[in-house]
Order: C-alpha cells, then sequence, then structure tokens
C-alpha cells in the first residue's frame, strides 16, 4: 500500500528518534560470545581441578604442576578415532586454557602477541614449533620458525596438533622430517607460553584464587553452579570489545531480515557485503591519500536494467555508548562522501540507518547534522525500518512483492487487469509492475490462475500484517496525553512523534480495505501482537 509522505523538520524528526529508539541491541550476557566463552572457562576448570585436587592448595598452581595437569587433561580428550576430531578437542581446550590465564592475571592475548619470540630467546629456546602438512593420511610434522606475531589460537592450534601426533593413538602413523622428539617440543612450548602469561607469583595466586573460589562456589549448591557468577563480571569485561565491535553487524543483519520478509532477494535486491562506489583522492593531515567510499546498502542492488533511474544509498550507524570519534569522523566525511557519489551516480537517494543510546546522548549533536543535511532524504531507526524505508523504495518506485500482495488484498477482483490498474494509479510504471509480479510469480509467492491471482500460505500472514500497519500509518494522527494514557491507542513511526490510531478504528478500516481476505479478530489480536512484538507499534 502507497504510504503517506511526510515533511517533518529536524527537531519533529529528533523526536521521532527519540519515541522510537533502540538503545541497544544487545546485552553483552546474552551474546554469543559471552555464552561459549564462560561455557569454555568452566569446562576448562572443572577439567583441570580433576587433576589438581580441586585448586585445594595454590603451591598447585606452580607452573610445572598446572602444564602437567594440562597435559593430562589433554591426553583424556584423545580417542585415537580421527586424528582431525582429537586435534579440535584439544586445541579448543588450549584456548579455554589461555583464556583463563589471561581471565585471572589481566594479561590480554594482543598485548603479548610479539612476546613469546623474545621470552624465548631469554630462556635460550631455539624459537621453532613443530608443522605438520595437510596429508590426512600421512602426517609429517617438520620444525618451522615461530612467527614474530604468535597469538594464543595460534599456539593453542600448533601444540594441539603437537599433543595429539605425539600421542599413543596416533604415534605410529605420524613422523618428522628429519626425527626429533614432537612430545619434548610441545611440553617445553606450552611451558614457556604458559610462564609468558603466569609472569610472577602474584599471577600464579590469581589464578590460584579464582580457581579455588571458582570450585568451591560449585560444590555449594547441587541444583545451580554457583561458580559461573564468579567468573561473570570478568568474562563481561574480557569480551565487551569484540561484542560492541559486532554491533554494527547486527543492526545490518535485522536490516537484511526485514528486507528478506518484504520479499526481496539477496544479492539481486539488496546486498550482503559492503558496497564500493570507489576510491577518492582526499588530503588528510596535510597527506594525500586514497579514500574509500563504500555503503552498507544501496537498493535496489542489482537489478537488470534498473539504472538510470535512482537508488538509495545507505549507511548504518548503531552506538550504544559514546563512540564519538568514529561518529564524528563519519559526520565530517559524509559531505565529501555524498558529493563523490552523486558524480559518479547523479539520482543517489542518501538515506540514515541511525539509532542507539549514544546518539540520544552524547552524539546527539551528530545526530542533528546527519538529519539536516540538505541531501539526506530520509532516515530511519531498527523499529521504523517496515515503515520508513518502505516509503522511501516506493518514492523511487522500486516495487517489493509485499506491495504487490497488497494490491491483491484490497483489489475488488484479484484479476490482472484491476492489479495492475491499483498499481499504476500509485504511479508505478508498467514495466515496473510487470517485473515485480514476474519476480512473485517466480519466487511462489503468487500463483495466477486465469488472469487472477491469490497469495500462497507462506506470504499471506506477512502481507496481511504490514497492510494492518500501513493501514494504520496512513490513518495516523496527534495523540493526545490523556488518549495515551487510556492504552486504547497504538502509535505508529514514520510521521513524527505521537502519531497514531484507536485501535478499535483501525479494525474497522482493516475489515473494510481488505476485500480479498476475511480478517477475524483472532488474525487481527494476533496480527497487532505480532507487529507489538517486532516494536514497529506501540500500544498505549
Amino acid at each position: 500500500m502507497l504510504l503517506r509522505p511526510e515533511n517533518l523538520d529536524t527537531s519533529a524528526k529528533l523526536a521521532e528518534f527519540d519515541q522510537w529508539l533502540t538503545a541497544k541491541l544487545e546485552r553483552i550476557k546474552d551474546s554469543s560470545k559471552f555464552s561459549t566463552e564462560i561455557k569454555s572457562l568452566c569446562k576448562c576448570i572443572h577439567d583441570l581441578s580433576e587433576h589438581l585436587d580441586n585448586f585445594s592448595d595454590h603451591e598447585l598452581c606452580q607452573i610445572d604442576k598446572l602444564c602437567d595437569a594440562v597435559i593430562s587433561v589433554s591426553n583424556s580428550l584423545i580417542t585415537g578415532d580421527s586424528f582431525a576430531q582429537d586435534e579440535k578437542r584439544v586445541s579448543n581446550f588450549f584456548e579455554a586454557f589461555f583464556n583463563l590465564l589471561f581471565l585471572t592475571t589481566g594479561a590480554t592475548d594482543n598485548n603479548l602477541k610479539n612476546h613469546f619470540l623474545i621470552k624465548l630467546k631469554d630462556d635460550d629456546i631455539k624459537a621453532l614449533i613443530p608443522k605438520k602438512n595437510n596429508s590426512k593420511k600421512n602426517i609429517t610434522f617438520r620444525l618451522i620458525d615461530i612467527p614474530a606475531t604468535t597469538k594464543s589460537d595460534y599456539i593453542a592450534k600448533s601444540l594441539a596438533s603437537c599433543f595429539v601426533g605425539a600421542s599413543e593413538p596416533h604415534n605410529a602413523t605420524v613422523k618428522t622430517e628429519p626425527f626429533f622428539d614432537l612430545s619434548l617440543y610441545s611440553k617445553v612450548l606450552l611451558k614457556e607460553y604458559v610462564a609468558l602469561i603466569l609472569e610472577d607469583l602474584e599471577e600464579v595466586m590469581q589464578l590460584w584464587a579464582v580457581c579455588h573460589s571458582y570450585i568451591a562456589l560449585s560444590s555449594a549448591s547441587e541444583s545451580e553452579n554457583l561458580g559461573k557468577y564468579l567468573l561473570n563480571a570478568c568474562t563481561i569485561f574480557k569480551v565487551r570489545g569484540s561484542v560492541s565491535a559486532t554491533g554494527g553487524h547486527i543492526t545490518e543483519d535485522l536490516l537484511r531480515k526485514k528486507l528478506t520478509a518484504i520479499g526481496l532477494r539477496p544479492n539481486l535486491d539488496f546486498n550482503l557485503n559492503d558496497v564500493n562506489v570507489g576510491s577518492e583522492e582526499v588530503v588528510e593531515n596535510g597527506k594525500r591519500k586514497s579514500k574509500t567510499r563504500a555503503y552498507d546498502f544501496i537498493l535496489p542492488y542489482n537489478v537488470d536494467n534498473w539504472e538510470p533511474k535512482p537508488k538509495l544509498f545507505i549507511q548504518s550507524q548503531f552506538y550504544a555508548g559514546d563512540s564519538g570519534s568514529v561518529s564524528h569522523k563519519v559526520v565530517d566525511q559524509t559531505k565529501s562522501s555524498r558529493d563523490f557519489t552523486l558524480d559518479k551516480y547523479g539520482a543517489a537517494r542518501f538515506v540514515e540507518y541511525l539509532d542507539g543510546a549514544g546518539y540520544y546522548a552524547s552524539l546527539r549533536g551528530d545526530l542533528s547534522h546527519m538529519l539536516s543535511f540538505e541531501n539526506t532524504s530520509s532516515f530511519f531507526q531498527v523499529k521504523s525500518i517496515l515503515v520508513r524505508l518502505r516509503r522511501e523504495l516506493q518514492v523511487i518506485e522500486f516495487l517489493t512483492p509485499v506491495e504487490f500482495e497488497h494490491a491483491i488484498l484490497v483489489s475488488d477482483s484479484s484479476t490482472k487487469e484491476d492489479i495492475f490498474n491499483l498499481l499504476e494509479s500509485d504511479g508505478y510504471p508498467k514495466e515496473e509492475i510487470e517485473r515485480i509480479a514476474s519476480v512473485s510469480i517466480s519466487l511462489g509467492y503468487v500463483e495466477e490462475d486465469n488472469s487472477a491471482f491469490t497469495i500462497s500460505n507462506e506470504r499471506i500472514d506477512i502481507a496481511r500484517r504490514l497492510l494492518i500497519l500501513d493501514i494504520a500509518a496512513n490513518n495516523s494522527h496527534e495523540i493526545t496525553a490523556v488518549q495515551k494514557k487510556s492504552q486504547k491507542y497504538l502509535l505508529v513511526p514514520g510521521y513524527g512523534a505521537d502519531k497514531g490510531i484507536l485501535e478499535s478504528s483501525l479494525i474497522n478500516m482493516v475489515t473494510s480495505k481488505c476485500k480479498q481476505f476475511t480478517v477475524t479478530g483472532l488474525d487481527f489480536i494476533n496480527d497487532i501482537e505480532w507487529l507489538l512484538d517486532e516494536g514497529v507499534l506501540k500500544r498505549c
């Protein structure tokens, strides 16, 4: 359904932004990174405790005894069924063990990545490490130079390979060229790397204190592992950087899911990776450099014969906190980037995908600048994708399958002639209507029989729900403070703050508008609940 246009000044856009804000997308404790790390740390401590008398005495955490325990756990993980599977299990254990050392000492993988060679040199040990070939049947190890930069995952995988190769189930089928003691190298390098992290007695005591306390807490309850709560806080701080770094990808993934929901095709209608539009020579700090100009999304992306018609050029920026230096840089580069893009794509329309608590507070000025740029056609947030972005697609006359499905739902007869007339009256060119009809049929979204269209069972729910949303948006109006307290109204984004509709009025409008499908009371309730869960409606 064609969404009515909006004409808001910057202050009205900011007010809407605040009302439909998504402050943060994911708590660190809810992330898969955190969950995986906690599970591996807990298992690592439990496995080691079986060989260290449950960490009863700090003397047990001396480096020699600790390494012996690590070797014992490694040997217990080797089954002999498959070299690759044994290698993977041991490698995962080593990575968890090194993470435990980083967690308890405060050392970081990044800080120590350049120090291993120095440690070996100081201890008068040759900087060589066994490396196996890629053969699955004739496994051969050769000594190679340890890289100048060595992170823990490299050490973990290399040592795991050595320990498995030297183990009783596999050593008979493993060769070394020239001959050397694979077991000796693995034990020496393990001890050296552990000693690099556990630099002195204080680090050893910290490791013991955490592991001893963990075991004690874990034994305090039969129904729940209380020990993990001890590790939670430390792990949150350890993984928060990598989790925060994925924030932008989460918003992009959310957008791709919404684009898929409205029937768009990946790699055709929308891109799956950033789109590079070229490189520009710029001067920064008195130096000339080449600056790549890229966009997170270009819609439509790769539709045949679309150009020179307009496309949407979209940048995605989600800031849950104060990432000021990054945001300011984005603002500073926006004008030059857009000028460069317009030289290549004269019909480009620039749309900003912005959200996060950072833009509500510390980056407020940047948000205002982005929304008020002369060639910012529009913006949208996580919760307003289905209104604001779809409206922008309508502005450039790019039809989506859901718009074609809406024409079927509201048509008098669902015939091809009726549907084409409806879409042409909305301003879509006939060739674009023919394109989306062909796409929708080929994807199985709709079926044509005797020049009449029906929507597939897989698509009917999303089509009906977004039709309800469109009707709500097109008939929304200012809601007063008194009306908001009544809990009878539904707020909708896209037209400023406090814009909504009386829920009882909405069902009457939907029933009269939807001619090719009977919307029952139960359907309507379920659809409203779905839209509320999606965050695109709010009840007030």
